[in-house]
């Protein structure tokens, strides 16, 4: 049903600037008495097409009502209690965790590249949205007050309400078969051996992978850390093509180091000079040098013989060092809600930085 009302009054109020709904009080109480009497002479004089409009009326209702009851059985279900696995996920065929492998990528068109270059038998791929949700959590037992079982409850319940409200990282949780909610997860749950990240090899693949080690690092999934079975692929920056052969190089230190042995001037002249420089920029304006933007550009046979085939590729294992504090304090300068502290980090080190990518 559609009114057409047409409504003149000074200074009218608006629930919005796109103007849709007028809610002026002193306009309601005149519009509903006008319409109500008009509405019901013509109902009475249309009886046909009152029952036809009851109808609808009736079924709107029960759709709303079944609606409502599906969403109640969600919630009761509990967000993280979801059947079968992620749609993304592209699995593999073992079903065992001895020997299986999980690649973390960013982005639908990396995670396309991946899904056809794998070995479909233990190598399985988990495409996530762009950048996840920060997910760090101060850890309230470290701090001396003696509340330390409150404060473990509260951490956990602040970590998991922080974890369950990013759709990526649910995702993520329930690709690897572990339960969040317990004080320490079994790892006989996990699905796979090796959790890979594989990100770009730039600086947004950098924060993405920065992101993806706070989740990891949160209780109680540091224990996968502790026991060994995070890595983080080594996909190549730059491509060297000469002829009908390639070259993949890792980042831009190992491509000056390659052009540096390969150039008997170079390694004559100071490192850092501007003669140097000169000469490491002709070098290179010689070259038919490719820059990969991201994974998704590589097609599936590179990706495959320099990332993702284990006799070719480079695997980092993550591991906490020696003085667990000073990592936990790194991690809380980095990437906790300080500011003024991380201000200082970036300052004190900014001296160090070189091949700013900005």
């Amino acid at each position: 049903m559609t009114c057409v009302l047409s409504t003149k009054i000074p200074d009218p109020k608006f629930s919005s600037q796109t103007k849709d709904k007028l809610v002026s009080s002193e306009v309601r109480m005149i519009v509903e008495t006008i319409v109500n009497e008009k509405l019901s002479v013509w109902f009475d004089q249309n009886p046909s097409v009152t029952k036809v409009i009851l109808a609808k009326i009736l079924q709107a209702a029960l759709a709303r009502d079944v609606a409502r009851k599906a969403r109640e059985n969600v919630r009761r279900k509990g967000a993280l209690e979801l059947s079968g696995l992620p749609g993304k996920l592209a699995d593999c065929q073992i079903g065992k965790q001895e020997g299986t492998e999980l690649f973390i990528v960013e982005g639908d068109s990396a995670g396309g590249s991946a899904k056809q270059g794998r070995n479909r038998s233990n190598q399985a791929v988990l495409p996530l949205r762009g950048k996840i949700l920060n997910t760090y959590v101060e850890d309230l037992e470290l701090k001396k007050n003696g509340n330390g079982s409150k404060n473990g409850s509260d951490y956990r319940t602040k970590a998991l309400s922080k974890m369950i409200s990013s759709n990526e990282i649910v995702t993520l949780i329930n690709a690897l078969g572990l339960d969040p909610k317990a004080q320490e997860i079994d790892l006989k749950d996990l699905r796979y051996g090796k959790i890979i990240i594989m990100t770009d090899a730039d600086v947004d693949g950098s924060h993405i992978r920065a992101l993806l080690l706070t989740f990891f690092n949160n209780k109680p999934f540091n224990k996968l850390i502790e026991q060994g079975h995070i890595f983080l692929a080594q996909p190549p920056l730059f491509k060297i093509n000469k002829g009908s052969k390639g070259i993949y190089i890792k980042d831009e230190k190992e491509l000056e180091n390659y052009i540096i042995n390969n150039n008997q001037n170079l390694k004559k002249l100071k490192k850092g000079s501007k003669e140097y420089l000169k000469e490491l920029d002709v070098e290179k304006s010689k070259m038919n040098i490719q820059r990969f933007k991201g994974l998704g550009e590589m097609n599936p046979e590179e990706l495959w013989s320099t990332t993702l085939n284990p006799e070719t590729r480079n695997l980092l294992q993550v591991q906490y060092s020696k003085d667990a504090k000073k990592d936990q304090s790194l991690i809380h300068t980095l990437m906790g809600n300080d500011v003024a502290l991380r201000k200082d980090f970036i300052i004190s080190n900014a001296i160090n930085v070189q091949n700013l990518d900005i």
